[in-house]
């Protein structure tokens, strides 16, 4: 049986209890009261002068008596029923308290089982977290490693090709005392995105850049401009892009800087914004075996440091 089922029969048998006793208690009234009129009936029958009188006080005593008997007889079966109920009363109840100490127990186990539990997740999580700390940090490590290892190979491979590229001569452009380090050649919708910046950091970086926006004047003949800037750079820096080959004039920049490429006037530095090698491909095969920096993996200052590292390296290797 449930403990609610227990408590709610201790209840009734408690009532029923209370309502034995009370009928207990009236029976003890009446036989005391019996027991008091057959006394004085019995009392009256010894005073009584006539016989008459004496049979009547007798016949009332006997009859008290026998009231008296009958209300006995209630308590006595009142008062075992009492004993019955409040046997299995007091049975209730230590089930009900050996039923609640169980259930406290069960609640207390519960409750340190959850505390257990919630202590060992927490620090599994420490644990866990610790461990993923620890990965990310070999992760970070062996990124930086290669990072360094690919920025030295690329220095090292801007180095040798400019150790390797001929020296030539230049002319500074009409109104111009000095060459330009490097004209820039880019479709106008790559300006906002990549070039406008790339330009100003490598004018920030002390290089004599050939820029649109820099170098040509309100009037001036684009192509002229174009011609000229190519004349008197050291190096070509070609963005290329989706946006660059769609265009007329930047396919005939680059015309412009692989012609002085191959002739040895010029150096062609490709810059690859939004291009995998196969758009190279498609686009100009030609191009797709030439080393390129990658504005996926580098920033516009990491492009400039490398430029800064070509144009110095080549200037010493003219000078020498």
């Amino acid at each position: 049986m449930s403990l609610a089922t227990d408590r709610s029969s201790l209840i009734r048998i408690n009532k029923e209890i209370g309502d034995m006793r009370a009928k207990e208690a009236a029976e003890v009234k009446r036989s005391a009261e019996a027991q008091k009129k057959m006394f004085a009936a019995q009392a009256s029958a010894t005073k009584a002068s006539s016989a008459s009188s004496r049979a009547s006080y007798a016949s009332a005593a006997e009859r008290e008596s026998k009231n008296m008997i009958a209300a006995q007889s209630n308590q006595s079966r009142y008062s075992d029923q009492v004993a019955s109920k409040s046997k299995e009363a007091a049975r209730l109840q230590e089930r009900i308290v050996n039923e609640e100490e169980r259930e406290r127990k069960s609640t207390q186990a519960v409750d340190e089982k959850r505390r257990r539990d919630d202590a060992t997740r927490q620090r599994a999580d420490v644990e866990r977290e610790k461990k993923a700390a620890v990965a990310r940090q070999k992760v970070d490590r062996v990124l930086q490693q290669r990072i360094s290892d690919l920025e030295a190979q690329l220095a090292e491979q801007l180095k040798a090709s400019a150790d390797a590229t001929p020296s030539f001569s230049l002319s500074p452009p009409e109104g111009e005392q000095a060459v330009y380090d490097v004209f820039i050649s880019h479709a106008w919708e790559d300006k906002a995105e990549f070039v406008d910046e790339f330009a100003q950091k490598a004018r920030d970086a002390g290089l004599r850049v050939w820029y649109d926006r820099f170098s040509l004047r309100w009037g001036d003949s684009l192509r002229q401009g174009i011609d000229a800037g190519l004349r008197g750079s050291y190096f070509g820096v070609a963005v290329l892009s989706p946006n660059f080959f769609a265009k007329e004039w930047t396919n005939y920049e680059l015309d412009g800087l692989i012609e002085r490429a191959l002739d040895g006037s010029g150096r062609l530095l490709p810059i690859w914004h939004r291009l995998t090698k196969d758009d190279v491909r498609k686009y100009a095969p030609s191009l797709a075996g030439r080393l390129a920096l990658n504005t996926s993996l580098l920033s516009a200052d990491d492009i400039v440091a490398e430029l800064v590292t070509l144009r110095d390296s080549y200037r010493d290797s003219s000078e020498a």
